[in-house]
């Protein structure tokens, strides 16, 4: 392309800075490239910038308004502080120089002088490789921050954040501690899980009993099961284990449009670190979780193939089978140490826990003792028996201890305190309102009121919590009758098959200790001794 001659030459700058902690790093490039122009006699014809904006996407607004004032031939030179302030991309940077020599138009750096081919793609390919290495320094620095105790990512359910001061006297992040009503919540919904119970009838309790969600809001099953492919949700969460997981996906811009999108990494490339002080639940029964999870998992799967499958007709039928045949592996995977007295049978001679000499046979390995040693069949229907010795008036005088009096007082202590806060917002709300009225619309304003209506919001359901406690404290003989009512409900289901999981898995929470003893016509009895808020728990959570 013919040049009109000019005795001076006509320079563009440019100038780009990646983030918004660099604002004043434009302003400075272009400043230097002015003293660069100016020391060989240029003529600063156009000044473009891109500011915030990643040297990797090509759609810039600045670098495009560039390319169209070089073919309105607006400058002769183009000048910029480094070669990577045109782009980052040994593609990009590429065609930028073609397009740019196909039109007269030379580089210049402020540094190096006059860009040729062969600083095209030495330039280009470190700048990219400069990308992948701060890409896997990043990578790197996290398994360390890790390994030093910090944690990559927000805020997560059943943990409170950290702030600590180094020995440096700098603010250490990432560093997190349990918080136990919320781990509680955790573990209880781990129990219930494993107990049998939906995802959706557990939510329904959570939001019964007006325990925030991690968002402050319903419950929902999502936020329990979470998704699979991410090993997301409170069910799948590795940090109740103890075990830190991250790396699990990447932020991959679009060449064009600078779109960002997070894209899921292989299992392969996920980084694991130990977390033991962050550890809720026990490996055992996350382990069985998982097997839980996917065994409903297939249930579903089935029931959806079959629906897929099958005439109207017979879709019942065939369903009905799907569920029987999950049923059947249910109680299959029940052993001998899910069964209600599993770890709760000692000797009533001995005082002495029993534990499994050999399958079915039970022993406290105490010499001479005349108990032992006990088979299952021997001893399996009297310890049944024994469950439904319970009864209503051991449970209400089990609260009439005077431990539960101080638990009460402190209770009360909560709810009146709950009442206080509550009343003293709505009065800082009316007084606003009487000097301002309902019409205010400053945002300084409404951001107070919005802050004290949120106040009372919470105050509110600290206080319904509060009464929540303090009635399971002080449960009424109603109360009383229907705990007792589920535990002999239970136990009939134990009558009709010993080996039936949820009554066994339920009623072993409840127990402190199954005694077996020997009567005086040789044959076993046995007494059970409960663990008296456990079974009123179950009472009020059972759905058999």
């Amino acid at each position: 392309m013919q040049k009109t001659p000019q005795a001076v030459k006509r320079a563009g700058i440019y100038a780009r800075h990646s983030t918004d902690k660099q604002a004043t790093s434009t302003t400075d490039q272009i400043a230097r490239c002015q003293v660069y122009c100016a020391s060989r006699g240029y003529i600063v014809t156009g000044i473009y910038t891109d500011e915030a904006i990643s040297g990797r996407i090509r759609q810039r607004p600045g670098i495009q308004r560039l390319l169209l004032s070089a073919q309105e031939n607006v400058f002769d030179v183009l000048v910029t502080e480094d070669l990577s302030r045109v782009s980052r991309k040994i593609g990009q940077m590429a065609d930028t120089f073609d397009l740019l020599q196909y039109l007269g138009i030379s580089i210049e750096t402020v540094g190096n002088g006059t860009v040729s081919q062969v600083d095209v793609g030495l330039r280009g390919t470190m700048n990219a490789l400069y990308l992948t290495d701060l890409a896997d320094k990043t990578r790197r620095g996290m398994k360390a921050a890790v390994q030093r105790g910090s944690l990559p990512g927000g805020q997560t359910y059943g943990y409170r954040i950290v702030r600590k001061i180094g020995e440096d006297g700098e603010l250490e992040r990432g560093h997190r501690e349990i918080v136990p009503e919320e781990a509680e919540v955790i573990r209880r919904i781990y129990q219930d899980y494993l107990a049998g119970e939906t995802l959706s009838g557990i939510c329904e309790v959570l939001n019964g009993l007006a325990i925030p969600s991690p968002g402050g809001k319903k419950w929902y099953p999502s936020t329990l099961i979470g998704t699979a492919s991410r090993q997301s949700g409170i069910l799948r969460n590795r940090l109740y284990v103890g075990e830190v997981v991250f790396n699990r996906q990447e932020w991959r811009t679009h060449p064009e449009t600078g779109e960002r999108m997070a894209m899921l990494r292989s299992e392969a490339e996920w980084i694991t670190a130990p977390a033991p002080d962050l550890a809720i639940i026990s490996q055992e029964v996350f382990d069985a979780v998982q097997v839980e999870i996917a065994a409903r998992s297939r249930a579903r799967n089935d029931v959806v193939r079959i629906r897929k499958q099958t005439k109207v007709e017979c879709h019942a039928a065939e369903v009905a089978e799907i569920h029987r045949q999950w049923r059947e592996r249910q109680e299959k995977a029940l052993t001998n140490a899910m069964l209600f007295f599993s770890g709760r049978l000692h000797c009533g001679w001995s005082g002495k826990k029993m534990t499994a000499l050999r399958k079915g046979k039970y022993s406290c390995r105490t010499p001479n003792c005349p108990v032992c040693s006990a088979t299952m069949d021997e001893f399996l229907a009297p310890a049944t028996l024994a469950l439904y010795e319970i009864s209503p008036q051991p449970i209400l005088a089990h609260y009439t201890d005077p431990i539960y009096d101080e638990k009460r007082q402190a209770i009360e202590a909560r709810i009146n305190k709950a009442e206080d806060d509550t009343a003293q917002a709505r009065k800082e709300i009316s007084e606003m309102l009487s000097i301002l009225g309902t019409g205010a619309k400053v945002a300084e304003i409404r951001s107070f009121l919005a802050e004290k209506e949120a106040a009372v919001r919470h105050h509110h359901m600290q206080r319904s919590v509060a009464v929540r406690d303090l009635r399971a404290l002080s449960p009424t003989t109603g109360q009383a009758k229907a705990a007792v009512s589920t535990v002999h409900k239970l136990a009939d289901r134990l009558k009709a098959n010993f080996m039936d999981y949820q009554p066994n898995i339920k009623l072993r929470h409840c127990i402190e200790k199954v005694a077996l003893s020997l009567s005086e016509t040789g044959g076993y009895t046995a007494t059970v001794e409960w663990d008296i808020p456990a079974v009123m728990k179950l009472s009020r959570t059972d759905k058999s």
